[in-house]
């Protein structure tokens, strides 16, 4: 301040510090990562193992981790030194570079707070850093189901049945992509037309049934198939191996953009679920069906039919 302050300026300014700092230590602050197994990474592994006590899904686990290790490494800090603050920093660094959504930082934000609480319960840290950090408000937005146009239209320019097959079954089923991907053959009961899913979250199992067209379709598929694969659904070319997530999202990405329908597997799960509540099933039934632990997480896919609200209300009200 030499250059921007006279004598007595600089004298005044000098008191004024050694008054405020008096009784404090200063310190650099320690930057150097913890990389030994008895750092982080290892409160980091017992942290998932506890969430593989909860019956988290494999997925979900790595979800949390990863988000752990990428803020670990931008801070470069030791755990129990990182501060409010710097999570804040980082929150608003990873929002600037990368241009995420509210919804998603809030995800991150959930996953860091997941696991700083549990740190902090667990007295690896003496605080928790994200105690301060509050929910952030996410817009909500309505995300529509295919009409019965669309999901025609998808089945008409489709030109595998095996593409069909797979469309008419993550709507029958209401199955997450990760379940699906994972049956086989022999777990379809035809006689029944109905299939044990085993939950991809909450690792439960439970009952879903085939509608006909379903089943025509899935039937007509598996009987063109010359493979010896036990799986539900493989690829086209040899050796036929089963079909994973990205496969199964990239094949219905394509197709939507030559339907020009917005196309992804979660929103065949959506459309069962809000045909169904448009039909009258209980919630009840559908939260089972779907296998969701809350009928809260059942209403954010159930979207209601504003003519039936409207029908409902004519009736009833007016």
């Amino acid at each position: 301040m030499a250059e921007v302050l006279d004598d007595e300026q600089l004298q005044k300014l000098q008191n004024v510090l050694y008054i405020q700092f008096h009784g404090l230590k200063f310190e650099e602050e320690n930057t150097q990562l913890i990389t030994s197994e008895s750092g982080w990474q290892k409160i980091l592994k017992l942290y998932a193992a506890s969430k593989r006590l909860e019956n988290c899904a494999d997925s979900t686990i790595k979800q949390y981790t990863d988000c752990v290790v990428k803020l670990i490494t931008a801070l470069n800090k030791r755990l129990c030194d990182i501060s409010t603050n710097d999570i804040r920093f980082y929150l608003a660094m990873f929002q600037e570079n990368r241009k995420c959504s509210i919804s998603y930082m809030d995800t991150i934000r959930r996953y860091l707070s997941s696991f700083f609480a549990w740190c902090s319960d667990e007295g690896f840290i003496p605080r928790n850093p994200m105690r301060r950090i509050r929910h952030m408000k996410v817009p909500q937005k309505i995300k529509k189901p295919f009409s019965a146009a669309e999901r025609e239209h998808l089945r008409c320019i489709a030109t595998r049945e095996r593409d069909i097959a797979i469309m008419e079954f993550l709507y029958s089923t209401a199955g997450r992509i990760g379940e699906v991907v994972a049956l086989n053959r022999s777990d379809i009961d035809w006689g029944n037309r109905e299939v044990i899913i085993y939950g991809e979250k909450g690792k439960k199992e439970r009952k879903v049934y085939l509608t006909e067209e379903c089943a025509y379709h899935l039937r007509k598929y598996l009987l063109s198939r010359t493979d010896t694969n036990p799986a539900l659904f493989v690829g086209c070319r040899k050796p036929f191996g089963r079909l994973g997530k990205e496969a199964i999202q990239s094949m219905l990405s394509q197709l939507g953009k030559k339907a020009h329908i917005h196309t992804h597997p979660h929103k065949f799960r959506r459309t069962l679920l809000t045909d169904a509540g448009n039909r009258g099933i209980p919630l009840q039934e559908i939260q089972s069906y779907a296998g969701h632990k809350k009928p809260d997480t059942t209403m954010m896919y159930v979207t209601v039919n504003e003519e039936n609200v409207k029908a409902s209300f004519r009736r009833y009200i007016a």
